[in-house]
């Protein structure tokens, strides 16, 4: 009797692919000696049996371009021309981050005193998210 992949197995391997470390290489082997404890089969199931299942595949493909592409970006990645470079860098980005964090808290409290602010004047959510109306109509009305 021929070996059967349920749906729920599929999931466990697809999130297996899902969460592969960039640092182990992804390839079919790979995935087919993982997959063999997900199974509970004593020798690892085929490629061609685990490429059968669409999802599987597509997690696959869809990993290996984000692999890819992950490379690329580092490649792409401008390089300091020195250490001093990098470190004034670093921390010219960590005070932006600062800042921005700062400025982001600032306008959640902003938002909500107004939000508070229209529940008292008994404006609902609905009210709240309509959207601006473009300055053509409201140019026309008398």
């Amino acid at each position: 009797m021929p070996k059967v992949i349920t749906d729920q197995q599929t999931r466990k391997i697809c999130r297996m692919i899902n969460t592969w470390d960039a640092q182990h290489k992804l390839d079919w082997n790979s995935i087919c000696l993982g997959s063999q404890e997900i199974l509970g089969w004593a020798t690892p199931p085929t490629r061609q049996a685990l490429n059968k299942r669409t999802t599987i595949k597509l997690a696959y493909q869809a990993k290996k371009d984000s692999l890819r592409k992950e490379v690329e970006r580092v490649h792409n990645l401008p390089r300091p021309k020195s250490i001093k470079d990098g470190a004034e860098r670093i921390a010219r980005m960590e005070k932006e981050i600062e800042r921005l964090n700062f400025l982001n808290s600032k306008l959640s409290e902003l938002f909500n005193i107004i939000a508070y602010n229209a529940s008292l004047a008994g404006l609902k959510k609905h009210d709240l998210m309509k959207p601006i109306p473009s300055s053509k109509a409201s140019s026309n009305k008398p």
